[in-house]
Parts: structure tokens; sequence; C-alpha cells
């Protein structure tokens, strides 16, 4: 039997919903995807087995509230202590933002935690052992670097690996506990079987670029970009219905056409404040996808020698299996 302990931190409560907590893959609501869609799904069981896996769970937001305020002792955690010491794998389950790379957030969209508290937590939870840990940080963007245009299916300089969540809580724990742990570059969901899935490098694009537009709708840009809009028509006589429906379409439909004159030149600054931006931008990024297999990062550290590992590898980027960094920690 393989026993898992999954710590819950998005929700405060066991009784959370059956389904997807908040966020899905809709961009525009907090979290860009849910960390754990499933585990609401088993979760009021507090314990369940399927196949040859014992799965507990644990609601945490008091815990780490605890820990943090240091009114927390080992006694107070003593069951979780023993589910955990003799479980394979211990699993961390909160929401993640692509922009942050020091805090995680909870199902209300609040922040829960940062890297450290919830190392020095998982300090106190998880008993000093021989065997190795499995750690699974079940977070969006946890193992994103803290820039979030690179892209991740090539190799990652080190700097950039050291700034991604995953790696600092790594840091946090792995000199105090014999660990390997695993995190994903996207927006990550799991159905009730913990079976993962995760956003491709276009999706996180995607949302990446929905926030920046989102964020100039109402922005001092946009109501200099509608003057110079109105006087730019007036001056070339052009309609309104003319530049929507011929000059904007152009490139909401091909955003890498090439512009031809000036009245195409400004389209292509305007067209992420106008009506087709939507457009624009899923055609910007055609590709977006959330799939099994992609964005898998694994953190390994023995002795004195760290090695991160791609695990799946993409199309176009990396192998499976490539070590984007062996050395010392960074």
């Amino acid at each position: 039997m393989n026993y898992y302990t999954i710590l819950n931190f998005e929700d405060s409560s066991p009784q959370v919903t059956t389904g997807k907590v908040k966020g899905g893959r809709d961009p525009s609501k907090f979290g860009a995807g849910a960390a754990a869609a499933g585990t609401a799904q088993v979760y009021a069981k507090r314990e369940v087995t399927k196949g040859r896996a014992r799965m507990v769970f644990y609601p945490c937001q008091e815990l780490i509230a605890r820990d943090a305020a240091g009114t927390l002792s080992k006694d107070d955690v003593k069951d979780i202590r023993k589910h955990i010491e003799k479980s394979r794998t211990v699993v961390f389950v909160l929401h993640g933002k692509p922009d942050d790379t020091d805090e995680g957030f909870s199902t209300s969209g609040g922040s829960v935690c940062t890297f450290k508290q919830l190392g020095r937590l998982a300090k106190l939870l998880m008993p000093i052992r021989d065997e190795k840990y499995r750690i699974s940080l079940v977070m969006c963007y946890g193992a994103r670097c803290r820039n979030v245009r690179l892209n991740h299916e090539g190799m990652i300089p080190s700097g950039e690996l050291a700034s991604s969540f995953a790696y600092k809580f790594f840091r946090e724990l792995c000199g105090a506990r014999n660990i390997r742990m695993v995190a994903w570059t996207g927006a990550v969901s799991n159905d009730g079987d913990l079976k993962h899935t995760c956003e491709n490098e276009d999706q996180v694009l995607y949302v990446d670029k929905k926030q920046e537009v989102a964020a100039l709708q109402n922005s001092p840009q946009k109501q200099q970009i509608e003057i110079e809009k109105a006087e730019l028509l007036q001056r070339l006589k052009m309609s309104n219905a003319d530049f929507g429906n011929n000059v904007m379409m152009k490139f909401a439909n091909n955003p890498n056409a090439a512009p031809t004159n000036e009245v195409e030149r400004f389209a292509l600054r305007y067209i992420p404040y106008s009506p087709v931006r939507a457009q624009w931008m899923m055609n910007l990024f055609p590709d977006r996808n959330q799939t099994s297999n992609y964005g898998k990062l694994i953190y390994d550290f023995s002795g004195s020698q760290l090695v991160i590992t791609n695990r799946y590898g993409a199309t176009g980027g990396v192998a499976v299996n490539t070590e984007l960094y062996r050395g010392g920690l960074i």
C-alpha cells in the first residue's frame, strides 16, 4: 500500500464543495486554474483508498497561520506527523499566480503563506527519516520563474530556476529533510486520482497577456490612443466601420501580419485596446492547451548535489528527462 498525505492550503474547511475550486481555466479569475480541481471530490471523506493508494487529507490554513504566529507545537500536529512519516508522498496543495514567486494563495484569493513559512511548517510536519520523502507541490505556476515570459520548454538559466516559488520552498527544506520534489511550470489541476494536467507555454503566455491587456483598459494610455485614433481617422477620412471591419480584423485574424501603411501601423498599437483584442490574443497564442505529461520539473538533492530535471521535455524544446541544472545549491 502506498500512503499519500495531502495538505490542503487552498480551503479552510474540509466541507469544500464537489468540483473545481475557483479559477478553473478562466484566466480572468484568480489563479488562472485550480491547483487541485479533483481534491474536493474526495476531501470530505478525509481518507480514501484507490487501488494500492491510501490518501489522507488535512486542511492546513489554520496550521500555517498558527505556525506563523508561533502558537503551533509538535504535539498539536502529532496525528499529521504520524501519517506523513509513513507516507510515500506528501502533497502540498495551494494556489499560485504567474507573477508572484514568493507567496501561495487560497481559493478566495488571499495570501496564505510565503515560501519561507511553508518551509518552516513542512519541517514541523515531516519527521526526520532515512527514507526519501517524495513531495508534490500542486500549485499553479509553482515551478515558473520570475521571468514569466521565459520559454520554459528549453534550457533555463540557473538564476531563473532559483527564482521560482518551488525552488525557494525546496531550498528551505532540502537541507533539513531527505526529499525529492516535483512542481509544474503552468496552471496545474488534478483529478481525484491525483493525475495531473498542466498548461503549455502558449496557454501561460496567453494568461499573462490577457492580464496585461486587461490592465490597459482603464489606463491613461487608452484615453490617449482613442484621441489619436479619432484624429487619424478624421485626417484619412476613414470611417470607424471601415477601420474596424477591414484594418483591425486583418491583425485580429493574423497577429503576425506585416503592416503596409500608416493606418495599419497604428492598428498594431491600438489592437490591445480594441473590441477585437480577445480574438487577437487567441490567434497570437494558437497552440493553447492543458495536457498531461507536460511542464513537470523534478528537484532532487543528495549529499551536496542538486539536480533539476525537466521530466517530460517538449516538442521543439528539450528532450525527456533533460537535466536543467546539476551542481551545488543555487
